[in-house]
């Protein structure tokens, strides 16, 4: 896509500390619906992605969605304190897929942690490198990502 930088890690593994991460279940759905619903509003109104939050997508959208979720339970990643979710990751194979953290988060370094998890459980699993992309108005994502070790492919595209 043309909205879309694509970028690449390909470096090391982090030390990380102990984290309450846990993979997803059935009941994680409607926190993280509500939690894309709302960090990527202005994203997807920006670009006219709609719905303009996934909690108003069709019922059958909905399903599609969690269908999705499930097919990759076991590399959707969800960090909490407690019982409050902070954020979310999906890593499919080499790829982050997605990455959230609520608004009540930002500037506090989960989301860098939630990357150097997500580049750790694909280097792990024998990639040599990580890819993701990400809109190109999402400048603290983009920030954050080159942060921890990205580099833009297609910064010449527009």
């Amino acid at each position: 896509m043309d909205n879309d930088y694509i970028m690449l890690y390909q470096g090391g593994q982090f030390d990380l500390p102990n984290m309450d991460l846990r993979t997803y279940r059935d009941e994680y759905f409607p926190l993280e619906i509500e939690l894309e619903s709302d960090i990527f509003y202005e994203l997807r109104v920006r670009y006219d992605i709609q719905p303009y939050r996934l909690r108003d997508s069709s019922n059958q959208e909905l399903d599609e969605i969690r269908d999705f979720f499930y097919s990759h339970k076991d590399t959707f990643y969800f960090l909490f304190e407690q019982s409050e979710l902070i954020g979310s990751c999906l890593v499919i194979r080499n790829k982050i897929q997605c990455m959230s953290v609520a608004r009540k988060f930002h500037h506090k370094g989960y989301g860098t942690l939630l990357t150097k998890y997500a580049i750790n459980t694909a280097l792990k699993k024998g990639y040599p490198n990580v890819e993701l992309r990400v809109l190109r108005a999402n400048d603290p994502a983009i920030s954050m990502y080159k942060k921890a070790g990205f580099r833009i492919l297609n910064e010449e595209v527009r």
